[in-house]
């Protein structure tokens, strides 16, 4: 995994997203339910990148007391999800066609960052690859998932 001196992912120069745009992001994040449940926030939203952050809970923990792999899933799906979003027209909707997800270390610590990328954009299937990161309290990154997704722009279902 690539990451930059500061521990951050290397991405390219992605352009600022149009006030529209992020405020049709930020208004379908805020509609998702189960990403609210999870207290899910937006960290970082720029063209075809999407950053999403988790704060551990105890509820959202499995018997060993790691991040639930479900939680963890569903926060790489979105990441690459809502950045495909960013790239779409107006009218358009964002579904998950597929994903693999590859767990690579356990989610121990405090806090989780997924960071969502679009990797090609079509006219109705976008390609998308990120990760999930744990977070130290020095701010260092460490990965502990990786996603490769295929997004479907769909007729707009929602406000």
């Amino acid at each position: 995994m690539t990451t930059s001196d500061a521990g951050q992912p290397e991405t390219s120069a992605a352009a600022p997203l149009a006030p529209e745009v992020d405020a049709r992001v930020r208004g379908s994040i805020a509609r998702q339910t189960m990403l609210t449940t999870l207290g899910v926030t937006v960290e970082r939203l720029e063209s075809g990148y999407c950053e999403l952050g988790l704060a551990r809970r105890a509820d959202l923990t499995q018997q060993h007391g790691f991040i639930h792999a479900g939680a963890i899933t569903t926060l790489a799906d979105s990441a690459c999800g809502y950045a495909a979003y960013t790239v779409m027209a107006a009218d358009r909707d964002v579904l998950t066609v597929d994903f693999s997800l590859n767990l690579i270390s356990p989610a121990a610590h405090q806090k989780f960052v997924a960071a969502g990328r679009v990797i090609r954009s079509g006219r109705t299937i976008t390609t998308c690859r990120g990760e999930v990161y744990g977070v130290g309290e020095d701010g260092q990154r460490t990965a502990i998932a990786l996603i490769q997704a295929t997004m479907m722009a769909v007729t707009r279902m929602s406000a």
